[in-house]
């Protein structure tokens, strides 16, 4: 009889552990949302931290402000999934940001041009 009342405190012990680990962690969810992103005329570098340690070969990139960073970041021509660059023109974007959670990154997919201007 009291081995069978260790076995019960134990299987419920070992239940609420197994509940308690089972628990759902926001951190490790990429977190997916709609952001505006402008695109400026003029274009920048930027350098390969993996492939280009020392900085020696520069690449050209688009340059890009969202909203919630209110910064200049330079980019890949590609880095939007849907847009093509056209070389003089400002937009603004509407787009899907998805933030990755394993490994950090980020990932933008077009959903519309909201504006396109023509800078000389």
């Amino acid at each position: 009889m009291k081995t069978m009342k260790i076995w019960r405190i134990m299987f419920m012990m070992l239940t609420a552990f197994f509940i308690a680990s089972c628990g759902n962690d926001d951190d490790n969810e990429d977190k997916v949302e709609q952001v505006t992103v402008y695109v400026s005329a003029e274009t920048g570098v930027y350098y390969d931290m993996w492939l280009d340690p020392e900085k020696e070969n520069p690449i050209e990139g688009m340059q890009i402000w969202e909203n919630e960073t209110q910064i200049w970041q330079i980019v890949s021509f590609y880095t939007i999934k849907g847009f093509t660059y056209e070389r003089g023109n400002e937009y603004e974007l509407l787009v899907k940001k998805t933030t990755l959670a394993t490994p950090p990154h980020v990932r933008y997919e077009l959903i519309s041009i909201v504006s396109q201007r023509k800078v000389e």
